[in-house]
């Protein structure tokens, strides 16, 4: 595959203030392109929770040149895909085209971002097929979880609210809310990328022509409050009746661009992150004892511009969830105690090394990996940086990770039970909480589907108020996460 990139901010501004930056990608093989436009913002900057996320949906629901269908069939006329949607950090729009309609694709993605019309009729829509979506989420026990655990990390950061918002929220939004806030958002800055069978020279102009307009100084969105978290360290969620229970345990980590995001990456995989690979926890909890339907964890879960989360997830039988919890608490303690072995961090870094080509196979993979890389800055997209990035990590830098962003220590535990939310906690028992800081990546919580979970127990660190106010900044993928639960990256 023959690549050729160019990256770089346009109209005369200095680079590190223009409003407007681009990443043309020549990628040969199939003749397509993938053009993508985000602006920064998304959930992370909105002032009514669930904006973001409506504001990015309602920019392909009409331009100042066409209505939603008109935009529709004109797509479907020259088989292209139109679609517009919002993350954490950013919304925009993306169109998928044949090559040699690479300037048709160019020029529409700017209309949509540019022109938008926010039809009042099709925000109503959008406003109810979020609301319904949100419902619909709310049946499912292991996103509830996920909710909750979140919620317990993240509070008052806005992490640790719904991407969606709640209904509440939802009946606020307007659709001179979506124009403001999409206006802000545009002046926070933007990311043209163009990737596929494409002239990269001339794809530069068209870009400086279409988007030139944003070629100013940009202006930065304000920071969110840092996160602080619950108080509670332990909390009980109540869900419907059936065969299978949720145990979630963690803390926050670090951003993105931490710099020990990579050897934080590798002992995810040690730990049980990577596909393929047993990992100490799986290997324990789920094949060893039989204690699990699922067992995942994570050191960097869904770190960006803001910090990630260590997290460990198990799908039990509410029988055995103190066992599996157990189970989780010994196998820590033996890595703290004990470290990682050489062979383990050879393996992880394998693993993580292999996986990456097959993350840019195609024009819409580069893409998307640029897009991201703009939101986060870091060089995503850039396979020999990555290449460098994951090769680093020794056995001495994973272990030290280890210490720095892991620790097991003891304090009481305080059970909440959601059904009498109001009532004073009861219980409290003496466990060993986990409570520390890592880097992040993207995580996605996996539960069995159907008739879910008596109960489920959402646990983390508590107290890691300082800790929080310290850490700033990081990224994560500007891609529709409306139907995931737990996000990043």
């Amino acid at each position: 595959m023959k690549i050729r990139q160019s990256n770089r901010r346009g109209g005369g501004v200095s680079s590190g203030d223009s409003a407007l930056a681009m990443r043309v990608r020549e990628v040969e093989g199939a003749p397509v392109v993938t053009v993508r436009v985000v602006a920064t913002g998304g959930a992370r900057g909105e002032d009514i929770p669930g904006l973001g996320l409506v504001t990015g949906r309602m920019l392909s629901e009409g331009s100042q040149r066409r209505s939603w269908r008109r935009i529709a069939e004109d797509a479907e006329a020259l088989g292209m895909a139109v679609a517009s949607s919002a993350s954490f950090e950013g919304h925009g729009v993306t169109v998928d085209a044949l090559a040699d309609d690479w300037e048709q694709a160019l020029e529409w993605a700017a209309e949509l971002m540019l022109e938008p019309a926010f039809p009042e009729e099709r925000c109503r829509w959008v406003l109810r097929q979020t609301a319904a979506e949100l419902e619909s989420l709310a049946d499912q026990p292991e996103v509830v979880c996920s909710w909750a655990f979140q919620e317990q990390l993240y509070s008052p950061h806005p992490l640790a609210r719904r991407l969606q918002g709640d209904p509440q929220d939802l009946e606020r939004i307007r659709p001179e809310d979506c124009r403001r806030f999409h206006h802000r958002c545009l002046e926070a800055g933007v990311t043209v990328v163009v990737a596929g069978h494409v002239p990269a020279g001339d794809v530069e102009k068209a870009v400086e022509r279409y988007f030139g307009a944003l070629a100013v100084p940009r202006k930065p969105l304000p920071e969110p409050v840092a996160p602080v978290g619950l108080p509670e360290p332990r909390r009980l969620v109540r869900i419907p009746p059936g065969d299978q229970a949720h145990l979630l345990m963690g803390h926050l980590t670090v951003p993105r661009r931490h710099v020990d995001g990579p050897a934080l990456r590798v002992l995810a995989v040690i730990l049980g992150a990577g596909s393929g690979l047993g990992g100490r926890i799986p290997s324990r909890i789920r094949e060893k004892e039989g204690l699990a339907y699922v067992a995942q964890t994570h050191t960097v879960a869904g770190a960006g511009l803001d910090p990630g989360r260590f997290a460990i997830y198990v799908g039990t039988s509410p029988a055995t969830v103190e066992r599996a919890e157990a189970a989780a608490r010994e196998e820590l303690d033996r890595l703290l105690e004990k470290g990682v072995t050489s062979q383990e961090v050879e393996e992880a870094r394998s693993y993580l090394l292999g996986r990456e080509p097959f993350r840019r196979e195609t024009a819409r993979q580069w893409a998307d990996l640029a897009a991201q890389a703009a939101l986060v800055g870091l060089p995503l997209e850039d396979a020999d940086a990555r290449r460098a990035a994951l090769e680093r990590p020794s056995r001495d830098e994973v272990a030290a990770a280890l210490g720095r962003h892991l620790v097991v220590e003891r304090r009481p535990q305080r059970w909440v039970d959601e059904r009498e939310a109001g009532e004073p906690a009861v219980g409290g028992h003496d466990h060993p909480a986990l409570h520390g800081f890592g880097d992040g990546g993207s995580h996605r919580l996996v539960g069995q589907a159907g008739e879910l979970a008596e109960h489920a127990l959402v646990e983390l660190g508590a107290e890691h108020r300082s800790e929080a106010q310290r850490v700033a900044g990081g990224g994560r993928q500007p891609v529709d996460q409306a139907r995931r639960h737990l996000g990043r990256r």
